[in-house]
C-alpha cells in the first residue's frame, strides 16, 4: 500500500503480527540480560534491580512477575553506584543463579521456588558497571570469565578460569585491548584435547598505515590446561594461540574487519569438525557481511600453521598442543607461544570460493541460525539477523544462494535497539527484547504471504507450504496434512494445481491534489521476480530482482494531470505473472471546480453558495 516506509524485500511483518506477543517493562531498562529455557513459553529478563518473568502461554492471561533485588546501600557513593544491574542469568540444577553489579560490588544470588538467597560478593561473575565488555561461560563446575576482578588495578582484559580447577589467566601481552564477542567449548575425539574457542576484536598490532585499525580474531585454549612448569607460567594459560578471521570479497574489493556477533551450528551427525561458525562483520560504512567458517579448519590451522614472526625451530610439544593429564607445559613451549601468540595462517570462510555468504547495505548486530528440515528431508539454515534499526531480517541459505524472505518488526511500542535475542528450536519461537519490552515471535509466519498458492511457494520459505484443500499458506510444523513445497531456484509456482492468478482484486483509490509528491509501494514476495509499475498500458518503473533491493517503490515527485489514473504493480518470474497491487490516483476537487460546479445547480455551486453565505455572516459581525 502507499506510504513513506522503506522495507527490505520479502514480507514486512507488522508489529504484533500473526502469533506475535509483546509485553512492556515497568520502566525503561538500558541494560538487560535474557534467559530462556528450551521447550518452555517463558523468559526471564534481568534489568535494573529487577528480575522479570514473562509467560507467553497462549490462551492464558498475560503472566508477568517481578522480583526486586536492591543493591547494598552501604556501598553507595553516588546515585550511579547505587544501582544493581543484573548481568548474568544461569540455570543450575537447583534453581537460577543471577549476578549483578550491586553498587560496584559484584554479587550473586540464587533463586529457587520464589526464595532468594544471597551468595555474597563474587568478582568475575559480574562487572563493576553494566557497560563493561564481559563474557562468562559455564561448563559443569568450570567457570570462565573475561571480567576484571579488580576495579582499579585490573585494567588489562584477560580470559580467566575462575571456577573449578586451578585459576588460570591469559598473559598480559597476547591481546591488545580486546573486545570479547563469544566463547564456546568444542569436545573433540579425546577428552584431554577438548578446546575452548573464543572470538574477539582487538587493536591491530600491524602498524602499517594501510592496515585496518582493528582486526577480528579467534583464540584457542585447551580446556584441560594446567599451566606451566615455571613460576612465570604456572598460573597462566599455556595453550593460548590466536588467528585472524578474514571476511572479504575480492570480486568487489570489500573488506569487513569488525566482528559483531558469532553463532555456532553443530553438525547433525555429531562430527565436531563440521560445526559451522556464522560471523557477522561490518566495515567503517556500517555495511555488513556474513562469513561462515568451520571448526575443523580453525582447529587444523592452530595445529599446523607456523607462528607469525617466529623463524626458529618449534619446540616439542609445539605451542598450543593439548597434553594429557597430569602433564604440565614445558617452559620453552610456553615462552615461544607467549612471545609469538598469533599463527601465520589466517582463517578464511570455508568452501572453494572463500568469500562471504553475502554482504549487505544493512548494519547487522546479532545473528541466530536455525537448522531446519522440510517435509522431504531437505535441510536449510535460516538466519535471523538483528539490524541497528530494531528489526530482524529472516534469511534463507540454500545450496544456490542466500536471500532475504522477510523483515520482522518484533516490538509493539516503537522500533528500538535489540539488546538480546534467543531462539527456541523446540517451540519454534524467537524471544527478543529492547529497553522497552520483550517479544515472542514465531519462526513460521506463513499467513503473512499473499498471492494464493503462487505467492506462498514463490516466497521460498522452508517453514511454509500450500494447503490446497483449505486454500491457505500454512506452517509445515502446525499443519499435518499434505502441503505443496517447492524451494528450488526454478519457478516454484508451476507446482500449484490451480491456474495462475492474473489480478489482485479491485484497485484501491486515493485522492490527491495536483503537484503532490507521492510514493507507491509494491510488496516484494519473491526476490527472484522482477517487479514493475504500469500506468495504463505504459511501463513507468522497473525493479530488478535481488534480495538487496527495497520493496518496489514508484516515486511521483510532482503529480500532473497526465499522471492520474490506474497504476498496477506486476510481478514476473519466468512464466509467472501476477498483478501484485493496484492503485487509482484520483484528482482532488479544486476551488475552481467547486465554483464551476460541473453542471448548473450541481453540488459544487451549492457548496460554494453556502461558503459565501457563511463568510458574509462572519464579516457582518466583525
Amino acid at each position: 500500500m502507499p506510504g513513506f516506509f522503506f522495507f527490505p524485500p520479502g514480507v514486512a511483518v507488522p508489529r504484533n503480527g500473526a502469533g506475535q506477543e509483546s509485553y512492556s517493562f515497568l520502566q525503561p531498562e538500558p541494560h538487560t540480560v535474557l534467559y530462556h529455557e528450551l521447550g518452555t513459553d517463558s523468559v526471564v529478563v534481568g534489568g535494573r534491580g529487577k528480575l522479570y518473568h514473562f509467560d507467553f502461554i497462549q490462551g492464558r492471561n498475560a503472566s508477568v512477575k517481578t522480583v526486586t533485588v536492591s543493591p547494598n546501600k552501604t556501598f553507595c557513593q553516588n546515585q550511579l553506584d547505587c544501582e544493581n544491574y543484573i548481568t548474568l542469568l544461569e540455570k543450575q540444577t537447583d534453581g537460577l543463579l543471577f549476578c549483578g553489579t550491586n553498587a560496584r560490588h559484584p554479587s550473586c544470588w540464587h533463586l529457587n521456588n520464589k526464595t532468594i538467597t544471597l551468595l555474597g560478593e563474587r568478582r568475575g561473575y559480574a562487572p563493576f558497571t553494566p557497560d563493561e565488555n564481559s563474557l562468562v561461560l559455564f561448563s559443569g563446575d568450570q567457570v570462565y570469565s573475561t571480567i576484571r576482578k579488580q576495579e582499579y588495578n585490573g585494567k588489562i582484559p584477560r580470559f580467566r578460569r575462575i571456577g573449578g580447577e586451578r585459576e588460570l589467566y591469559t598473559s598480559d601481552m597476547v591481546m591488545q585491548n580486546p573486545q570479547f564477542i563469544k566463547a564456546t567449548i568444542i569436545n573433540q575425539d579425546e577428552a584431554y584435547d577438548d578446546k575452548i574457542y573464543y572470538f574477539f576484536r582487538e587493536n591491530n598490532p600491524d602498524k602499517n598505515p594501510e592496515a585496518p585499525m582493528n582486526v577480528s580474531r579467534v583464540a584457542q585454549l585447551c580446556k584441560g590446561d594446567r599451566g606451566g612448569m615455571s613460576s612465570m607460567s604456572a598460573t597462566k594459560w599455556n595453550t593460548f594461540l590466536k588467528a585472524m578471521l578474514v571476511c572479504s570479497d575480492p570480486t568487489t574489493n570489500k573488506n569487513f574487519n569488525w566482528l559483531q556477533d558469532v553463532f555456532l551450528v553443530p553438525n547433525a551427525t555429531g562430527d565436531w569438525r563440521s560445526t559451522k561458525v556464522y560471523g557477522v562483520f561490518s566495515n567503517p560504512w556500517n555495511y555488513s557481511a556474513i562469513c561462515v567458517y568451520s571448526i575443523g579448519d580453525i582447529d587444523r590451522i592452530f595445529r599446523t600453521s607456523p607462528l607469525k614472526g617466529y623463524s626458529g625451530t618449534l619446540p616439542n610439544p609445539r605451542p598450543g598442543k593439548c597434553l594429557p593429564d597430569p602433564q604440565l607445559t614445558p617452559t620453552e613451549t610456553f615462552q615461544v607461544a607467549d612471545s609469538h601468540p598469533e599463527v601465520a595462517q589466517r582463517v578464511e570462510p570455508f568452501g572453494t570460493k572463500k568469500t562471504p555468504l553475502f554482504h549487505s547495505k544493512y548494519h547487522y548486530k546479532k545473528v541466530l541460525v536455525h537448522q531446519m528440515q522440510t517435509r522431504n528431508g531437505s535441510t536449510f539454515d535460516v538466519l535471523y539477523l538483528a539490524t541497528d534499526k530494531g528489526t530482524i531480517h529472516k534469511m534463507v541459505e540454500s545450496e544456490h544462494e542466500a536471500f532475504n524472505i522477510m523483515e520482522i518488526q518484533p516490538f509493539r511500542r516503537h522500533p528500538a535497539t535489540i539488546q538480546s535475542m534467543t531462539l527456541d528450536n523446540v517451540t519454534m519461537k524467537l524471544y527478543v527484547n529492547s529497553q522497552w519490552e520483550v517479544s515472542q515471535v514465531p519462526l513460521d509466519l506463513c499467513s503473512e504471504y499473499r498471492g494464493g498458492c503462487q505467492g506462498c511457494l514463490m516466497a521460498r520459505d522452508p517453514y511454509c507450504g500450500w494447503d490446497d484443500t483449505h486454500g491457505q499458506c500454512v506452517s509445515i510444523y502446525k499443519y499435518k496434512g499434505p502441503v505443496l513445497q517447492s524451494l528450488g531456484p526454478n519457478e516454484p509456482h508451476t507446482e500449484c494445481p490451480s491456474k495462475l492468478e492474473k489480478g489482485s482484486g479491485e484497485a484501491q483509490s486515493v485522492t490527491l491534489a495536483r503537484n503532490s509528491r507521492y510514493y507507491l509501494t509494491c510488496p516484494v514476495e519473491s526476490h527472484h521476480a522482477t517487479y514493475s509499475w504500469h500506468h495504463g498500458d505504459k511501463k513507468v518503473h522497473r525493479c530488478e530482482p535481488g534480495w538487496q533491493n527495497s520493496d518496489c517503490i514508484l516515486f511521483i515527485e510532482k503529480l500532473t494531470d497526465e499522471q492520474y489514473g490506474l497504476y498496477r504493480c506486476k510481478a514476473e518470474e519466468g512464466t509467472y505473472s501476477r498483478i501484485a497491487v493496484q492503485w487509482e490516483l484520483r484528482k482532488e476537487a479544486t476551488a475552481e471546480h467547486l465554483l464551476m460546479g460541473g453542471s448548473e445547480g450541481g453540488p459544487g455551486s451549492l457548496l460554494c453558495l453556502r461558503l459565501l453565505s457563511a463568510l458574509a455572516v462572519f464579516l457582518l459581525f466583525q
